[in-house]
């Protein structure tokens, strides 16, 4: 795809995408984009073993234990859920705001970026002007470009057999912010 057909898609996904907070209704629709995303997009990055431990976890019914823990928004393209992000209070101090999952379904249009823009927004409005993520290697780069950088690198575990290697990273931001969001 040439940057000026790249740069079209955007612009359409850019027009077209609806972000909206998911419930439960939507944790089937949540299950299918989470899994399809690890899929297309941990090869290389994640062993089998990895992979498959996670989408066991995906497919379990700790996964919306997991997913209720979580202030969630969907992009929607029509009735399509493109793409995910969530957040909530990091439980290891309270003073950051964690970003917690954030899955395309087609990466590279800026959907990511919209969804994780939201999800800071939301958290800067309940105060927090600290966020942390915790990333495989294939989503450093996209990040970094959001201005995190990496804190440390380690282990994530969720649950008993599904543990991942991550890069935990941070973002300050200037100040919260507490204007009321639409």
């Amino acid at each position: 795809m040439t940057s000026g057909a790249g740069e079209v898609l955007s612009s359409f996904y850019d027009r077209r995408l609806v972000i909206a907070p998911i419930g439960l209704d939507h944790f089937a629709d949540v299950r299918n984009l989470h899994a399809s995303a690890l899929r297309e997009g941990t090869s290389g990055v994640l062993s089998e073993t990895e992979l498959q431990a996670l989408l066991t976890l995906i497919a379990s019914p700790r996964y919306s234990d997991l997913l209720l823990q979580e202030e969630i928004y969907g992009g929607w393209i029509d009735d399509e859920l493109v793409g995910t992000a969530s957040w909530h209070t990091n439980s290891d101090d309270g003073r950051a705001a964690r970003i917690g999952w954030v899955f395309v379904r087609h990466p590279g249009f800026g959907i990511g970026r919209r969804l994780v823009t939201e999800v800071e927004a939301r958290a800067q409005h309940s105060g927090f002007n600290q966020l942390a993520v915790s990333v495989t290697a294939n989503a450093i780069p996209f990040f970094e470009r959001l201005g995190y950088q990496v804190a440390s690198r380690g282990v994530r575990n969720l649950g008993p057999d599904c543990a991942l290697p991550v890069a935990f990273m941070r973002k300050f931001l200037l100040r919260p912010v507490r204007t009321r969001l639409s």
